[in-house]
């Protein structure tokens, strides 16, 4: 598999990784909303937007994580080849 063949795969994993610090972004900006999309009228407790800014939070971070890595095997891939 050369260069070419993992500029796809590559590409596809830092756009779902740039999605996921967006959802995580949305979850931060606005918890009410974010809390009202993950109510469960069946469950024990309601879901709070604290805990939506938590969830956003981990959201935020993992996807900032997952796009910096992304972009460190970017330009190894480049560089290498």
């Amino acid at each position: 598999m050369g260069v070419s063949g993992e500029l796809v795969p590559l590409g596809v994993f830092l756009l779902l990784a740039a999605l996921f610090a967006v959802f995580g972004g949305y979850l931060l900006r606005r918890p009410e909303r974010a809390a009202a999309l993950f109510a469960d009228r069946d469950a024990r407790e309601t879901f709070r937007p604290r805990d939506a800014r938590a969830i956003g939070l981990v959201f935020t971070l993992g996807g900032l994580a997952l796009l910096a890595v992304g972009a460190v095997r970017l330009v190894v891939t480049l560089t290498a080849g």
